[in-house]
């Protein structure tokens, strides 16, 4: 069996949100344009191509969906995808074996409220949360109880960047080229990352399950560059101090995150991310429907990048199924965690 970890999806609540409020324009039209986000038929033929192959549910990024939304209505929105996403799960067991939460990312302490909820009531594998270098800080203090909720759930964070055209300090000329996702997001994920680590949260949450999107961005190919020149902290005094508040070096705590393989057609990308994080710390995901034909692109493609890019048969193996039953804690339909 393959289990693929990241493949969004639109709940009713969310297709009605952006059928209100894009009337046929804009972003909300192109998500509503790809009708496998949110067409289960569309979605399961598909899915039918590939055997054995499994989905988790994971949301579209909140921020896309309820911009023109207040707090509370905000709040009420998100519980509302969580339960029918749970629901879905539910009524198509044998297509699904999970789904990631949303939240109110913006709300701290709301999301924290939803993100327990939504795993212990509902029965979510852990919570997707947007991360964005400029208006998401989620190294603050005040989303500490969110990480620790997660952490004492023995639940999963699933991180995926945000951004837009819109984002402060983009120049207008990279959004015909979608430069701010192509490069900025895997920039996004890893000063998100980063600033993580500096503000001590692996010490804090040693047991947090942080899974990052797009093979965990530049980390695990920048590796040397982050082992030298973090220690070069003459430039700024800050950064001394930062180093000297943790425990291990940053790069040990890089070490200490899950990732995921969406890399849309690169072994040796792929490669890399294995050769860095280990393959027990590989989770196969594929960022299903976003390559504009259901997966039949995605699917195939991140397939062919893990065969190609591990050779050994038992660690394909814990990339494309073990590794999520055992740190997902995928409950079998026998009604038994595999671990």
């Amino acid at each position: 069996m393959k289990i693929d970890i990241w493949t969004h999806f639109l709940s009713p609540a969310y297709v009605h949100q952006l059928e209100a409020a894009s009337g046929g324009r804009g972003f909300g039209s192109f998500l509503l344009a790809n009708r496998a986000l949110h067409d289960l038929d569309q979605r399961f033929e598909a899915m039918d191509r590939f055997g054995d192959y499994r989905q988790i549910l994971t949301p579209v990024p909140g921020p896309q969906v309820y911009a023109s939304l207040d707090g509370d209505s905000i709040a009420d929105l998100v519980r509302r995808n969580n339960e029918e996403m749970a629901e879905t799960v539910s009524r198509h067991a044998d297509r699904f074996v999970g789904f990631a939460a949303a939240t109110p990312i913006s709300d701290p302490d709301a999301a924290a409220h939803e993100a327990a909820r939504a795993v212990r009531d509902l029965g979510a594998l852990g919570v997707h949360i947007e991360e964005d270098a400029v208006g998401l800080p989620l190294h603050e203090d005040r989303y500490d109880p969110l990480f620790a909720a997660m952490e004492r759930l023995g639940a999963a964070v699933w991180l995926h960047p945000f951004r837009s055209p819109a984002t402060p300090g983009l120049p207008k000329e990279i959004t015909p080229f979608l430069l701010w996702q192509v490069f900025g997001w895997p920039f996004d994920t890893t000063i998100t990352i980063f600033r993580l680590i500096f503000a001590g949260l692996y010490d804090r949450h040693p047991g947090l399950k942080l899974v990052a999107h797009h093979g965990g961005g530049l980390i695990p190919h920048f590796s040397g560059r982050i082992e030298k020149m973090l220690g070069h902290t003459g430039l700024d005094a800050s950064s001394g101090e930062a180093l000297e508040r943790l425990r291990n070096e940053p790069i040990e705590y890089c070490r200490m995150l899950y990732v995921d393989t969406a890399m849309f057609g690169s072994p040796h990308g792929v490669e890399c991310v294995t050769r860095f994080f280990g393959t027990n710390h590989v989770l196969f995901g594929t960022d299903t429907p976003f390559d504009g034909s259901g997966g039949s692109h995605f699917i195939p493609a991140t397939i062919s990048d893990v065969e190609h890019a591990v050779s050994d048969q038992a660690a394909r193996a814990a990339i494309f199924e073990g590794n999520a039953r055992k740190i997902l804690r995928i409950v079998t339909s026998a009604g038994n965690s595999s671990d």
